[in-house]
């Protein structure tokens, strides 16, 4: 590697490795916080729902905002520094009405930073080479590495959960101002304000964006009630910190290896892959009762998540056009984990009391054969656009 491309790449690692130690601290223990203040678990249920809810529409209007602009860098460095302003109340607060004043806040803000984060380091490999997936795992570190620390240093969840997070989320918003567009001189396009909505009329593109969507939906048991499942079971607390290790751990090794397969297997086919090991995961899980299973089955996170992700990621760059490519990643994010997200997350709870944990993870089983059956729709050569 040149030296100016390890020093473009350096701030992009940092943003991945502090926005994903965010999210570690923030995803598995705002939740027992939000218990601590005496909330329902309705109430806690409502506040949780809101950043899939505001994922529907703010990438949308942030990767537009980006892409009519052509500073993309900008953009990213206001939305963070909303994502932190919208986060202060959260340090002080403790009422209902003004936790979701606070969470909406933060939400429209922060449910764009993954898809406009994505669209510059997708911009840097075109123009100098190397791989998403070497980028994005740096994520990945930072999220069980926060996670695991966070939880090993505090003896219970409570204010710290939120100075944490607002700590580094206030230096993700100092490192933002170290990115730059690496896109060099080009010719503005004009960009509809419905562009992002109009890639829409690409059928291939919606069938997986579908697919997306139907699998996201079926990870939600697995996200929203694991613990929950493996409690109902009899098992220690320690089967779901094993089991969540080993799956970080699979994840990254996928995104180290994929380059590897990456030019010899499409995009596409890596996603069928990814949706029907994610069924046979979910199979597992309906029939599992013992930590040894459990624990192994969580390996197939690799490519349940890893897999899914960078694959998704590569045929939308495939689908987009360059001067769209921050709409695109913004619709990947809404249809996915703004829609997908809503409907999983809003059901997985009545699920679970409804059906218990091991027909709820058949369910999802059936959605990821679902899942699996849009992807086999698309044809196996997808076009490729100038990067």
């Amino acid at each position: 590697m040149l030296p100016s491309q390890a020093t473009g790449r350096l701030p992009l690692i940092g943003f991945y490795a502090l926005y994903f130690s965010i999210t570690g601290i923030v995803l598995p223990f705002l939740p027992a916080y939000l218990k601590s203040l005496t909330l329902s678990v309705s109430q806690i249920g409502l506040l949780l729902s809101l950043s899939p809810l505001l994922a529907l529409v703010a990438p949308h209007l942030w990767g537009h905002l980006a892409d009519r602009t052509g500073r993309p860098h900008h953009v990213l460095s206001a939305v963070c520094a909303g994502a932190c302003l919208g986060f202060i109340p959260l340090l002080f607060v403790d009422r209902f009405p003004t936790l979701v004043a606070a969470l909406a806040a933060y939400a429209f803000f922060a449910s764009s930073i993954t898809p406009l984060i994505d669209s510059l380091a997708l911009q840097h490999i075109a123009r100098t080479g190397g791989s998403y997936s070497h980028l994005r795992l740096f994520g990945s570190l930072g999220f069980v590495l926060s996670s695991t620390v966070f939880g090993l240093s505090v003896d219970s969840v409570g204010r710290a959960t939120v100075l944490a997070a607002f700590s580094l989320l206030l230096t993700l918003t100092l490192w933002s101002f170290t990115l730059r567009d690496s896109s060099g001189p080009t010719a503005r396009v004009p960009v509809h304000p419905l562009a992002g909505l109009q890639l829409l009329a690409d059928r291939e593109l919606s069938w997986l964006l579908a697919a997306c969507a139907l699998h996201w939906i079926a990870c939600a048991p697995y996200h929203g009630t694991f613990s929950i499942f493996v409690g109902s079971l009899g098992l220690p607390p320690s089967v779901v910190g094993i089991s969540m290790g080993l799956g970080v751990t699979a994840e990254v090794l996928v995104m180290l290896l994929y380059p590897r397969v990456a030019d010899r297997i499409s995009p596409r086919n890596l996603l069928v892959l990814a949706f029907a090991s994610s069924a046979l995961r979910w199979a597992g899980l309906s029939l599992a009762t013992s930590r040894g299973v459990i624990a192994a089955l969580s390996l197939l996170h690799g490519l349940s998540f890893g897999v899914f992700y960078v694959a998704s990621i590569a045929f939308v760059v495939r689908r987009v056009p360059p001067h769209l490519r921050a709409s695109g990643q913004g619709l990947f994010a809404a249809i996915t984990f703004g829609l997908g997200g809503l409907v999983g997350y809003s059901s997985a709870g009545a699920g679970y009391d409804w059906l218990g944990g091991h027909r709820l993870f058949a369910a999802a089983t059936v959605l990821e054969l679902a899942a699996t059956a849009l992807v086999l729709r698309i044809p196996p050569q997808e076009p490729r656009l100038p990067a």
